[in-house]
């Protein structure tokens, strides 16, 4: 009997002991070596990645003769895949001296006629929507994201950024 309540008071020693010992804290060191990451959620889908593993952040803009002009964002990784970030815009060309304008026109205004058959049937017009065509524009390790205007590129290249140059993490959502 009395080892019993030697045994009991041992263990009860041990549980009080145990209950008084503060769990250990991550040190700032292990914390430090933790990856940070930027998230973009877009309504075509989500990308991620770590702090740092990108490369190079860009914004820029260009033109596709004749009738459309691209501003985009692209994120290079040091590992395979190019994330790029786009707006796309119809442009109306200018014809010189106004000679041909109205067949210029005429172009436009049949682009925005199938553009707004595409929205009637539920879909989106082309220059919404990621579109490749294999394989003249299938790009291999290129992930492509379309936005709905020039600000959101901005927006997603600030927050890029940001999160690139401070080391800090975090989300980005467009809706």
């Amino acid at each position: 009997m009395q080892t019993m309540r030697s045994l009991f008071s041992l263990l009860l020693l041990c549980v009080f002991a145990s209950a008084q010992t503060p769990a250990p804290s991550p040190s700032p060191s292990s914390t430090a070596n933790q990856p940070k990451f930027w998230r973009a959620n877009l309504p075509g889908g989500a990308y991620l990645v770590a702090l740092g593993n990108i490369q190079s952040i860009s914004t820029h803009e260009y033109t596709i003769e004749p009738l459309m002009r691209i501003t985009e964002m692209t994120l290079e990784t040091n590992g395979p895949v190019v994330a790029r970030f786009y707006y796309v815009e119809t442009v109306t060309p200018q014809a010189p001296a106004g000679v041909g304008q109205s067949a210029i026109d005429l172009l436009k205004e049949k682009t925005e006629q199938v553009a707004a058959a595409a929205v009637a049937a539920g879909g989106k017009p082309p220059w919404q929507r990621v579109i490749k065509t294999y394989p003249t524009t299938t790009h291999a390790h290129t992930v492509e994201y379309r936005l709905d205007s020039k600000e959101q590129v901005q927006q997603l290249f600030n927050s890029a950024m940001k999160c690139w140059t401070t080391g800090k993490g975090d989300a980005f959502t467009l809706e």
